[in-house]
C-alpha cells in the first residue's frame, strides 16, 4: 500500500499557516506521479479537507469564466469566428457555464497535483510559482482542444446554439463566415494565448484561495 501522502502535501500552497509533518516536507519522488496509487493518494488527501472543496470552487469559476472570457474575446471578437446570433454576453455565458461542467473534473486533478509539485520547495513565494506555472500549463494543454469540443457541442449548428438562438436570438445579432483553420494552426495558437492566460488566472485563484482561508482560520 502506497503511504496516504507521498512525502508532500498540496495543501501547504493554499494555507501558509498550515503546518505539515515531518514525513510531508521531504520533498516527493516525481516519478509517483507516474504511479496511479500515488496519484490518488494524493488527490485523497488533498480533498480530505472541506476547505479544499471551497479552493476547487473558486478556482474553477474563475479558470472557466475569468479565463473563458479572455478567450471569447480572442475566439468571437478578436478572430471573427463563427457563432450563434446571440448577444456577446449570452454567448461567453454559454461558453463558460459549458467549461466549467466539462473542465471541472480536470480541474480537480490539476490542483492537487500542481500543489504537491510545488509542495517540494521550501520558499512561499518560489513555492506559489511554481504551483501557478505547473497549473496554468497544465490547464492550457488540456484546454488545447477546446475550440473543436466547442463546435462540436455548443458551436454553431448545434443542438443546444440553435435552442439558445431560438430563445434569446433577435436575429440582428452578427454572423461572420466561420473561419477555416488547419489543426495544427487551432491548437497551436490555443495554447500559445492559454499557457501565459491560464498561469495569470491560477495566480488570481490562488490569492482569492488564501484569502478565503485566512477567513475560514479567523472565524
Amino acid at each position: 500500500m502506497p503511504p496516504r501522502v507521498p512525502h508532500a502535501t498540496a495543501w501547504t500552497v493554499f494555507d501558509p499557516a498550515y503546518q505539515p509533518g515531518t514525513s510531508e516536507q521531504r520533498a516527493g519522488d516525481l516519478r509517483a506521479l507516474l504511479n496511479p496509487r500515488s496519484v490518488l493518494a494524493i488527490l485523497r488527501d488533498f480533498y480530505s479537507r472541506r476547505m479544499a472543496w471551497a479552493a476547487l470552487l473558486i478556482s474553477a469559476l474563475l479558470l472557466a469564466y475569468g479565463g473563458g472570457a479572455v478567450m471569447f474575446w480572442y475566439h468571437a471578437i478578436y478572430l471573427g469566428e463563427g457563432g450563434p446570433a446571440i448577444s456577446h454576453w449570452l454567448h461567453w455565458l454559454l461558453d463558460s457555464s459549458a467549461g466549467f461542467v466539462g473542465l471541472i473534473p480536470a480541474i480537480a486533478v490539476i490542483l492537487p497535483l500542481a500543489g504537491w509539485v510545488a509542495a517540494r520547495v521550501q520558499d512561499d513565494q518560489l513555492r506559489k510559482t511554481l504551483y501557478v506555472v505547473t497549473g496554468g500549463v497544465a490547464f492550457a494543454l488540456v484546454t488545447a482542444p477546446g475550440p473543436f469540443l466547442h463546435d462540436a457541442l455548443v458551436g454553431r449548428g448545434t443542438w443546444v446554439a440553435s435552442q439558445v438562438t431560438s430563445w434569446w436570438g433577435d436575429g440582428r445579432a452578427p454572423l461572420p463566415p466561420a473561419e477555416q483553420v488547419g489543426v495544427v494552426a487551432e491548437v497551436a495558437r490555443q495554447v500559445a494565448l492559454g499557457v501565459p492566460l491560464y498561469i495569470v488566472t491560477m495566480a488570481v485563484a490562488l490569492v482569492a484561495v488564501r484569502a478565503v482561508v485566512q477567513l475560514w482560520r479567523a472565524a
